[in-house]
């Protein structure tokens, strides 16, 4: 559970608002789906996050990169 906490900690916050609209909450900038499919090439961890629910949708973010 620990190593969860640390993996999401240290991953940059992206933040998904109505209409599909994502936010990363660390640089303060809205970000498309090509800013994503550059941060995963960049190796860089995210976890993105329902704005009203806070639930984790990383997995249905990824899966529309597909």
């Amino acid at each position: 559970m620990s190593e969860t906490r640390d993996v999401q900690s240290s991953a940059v916050l992206i933040k998904r608002y109505a209409g599909r609209r994502l936010y990363n909450a660390t640089d303060l900038t809205y970000v498309s789906s090509h800013d994503l499919v550059e941060t995963i090439l960049s190796h860089r961890r995210f976890v993105v996050r329902d704005a009203e629910t806070g639930d984790d949708v990383t997995g249905e973010i990824l899966d529309r990169l597909h």
